[in-house]
């Protein structure tokens, strides 16, 4: 009779490593794929900040230029239409080329 009881035990013990290897396995799993998924999300965090630096750059450039007071004057002239005393500004259409 004891050797009945044993193999039961044994097969319930089989079960639980069963079931705990297969949770095991879906948490290293998911681990692996939220990893590949930062590793995603950093590259494009990367790529991102070099184009906000190079922005950066571009804009403490336009803010140097902003210091040279006839760089403001043709600025100001191009982008606002502004004109001198009796000068008079036409707006052309811009071209589709």
């Amino acid at each position: 009779m004891a050797q009945n009881k044993q193999p039961k035990y044994r097969k319930f013990l089989g079960f639980i490593y069963v079931g705990i290897s297969a949770i095991l396995i879906y948490t290293l799993t998911m681990s692996v794929f939220r990893v590949i998924e930062r590793r995603q999300d950093y590259a494009a965090l990367t790529e991102k900040k070099a184009e906000l630096e190079k922005d950066k750059a571009e804009l403490a450039k336009t803010v140097e230029l902003l210091d040279d007071e006839d760089y403001v004057v043709r600025y100001a002239r191009e982008h606002y239409i502004f004109s001198k005393d009796g000068e008079e500004v036409v707006k052309l259409p811009e071209s589709k080329e």
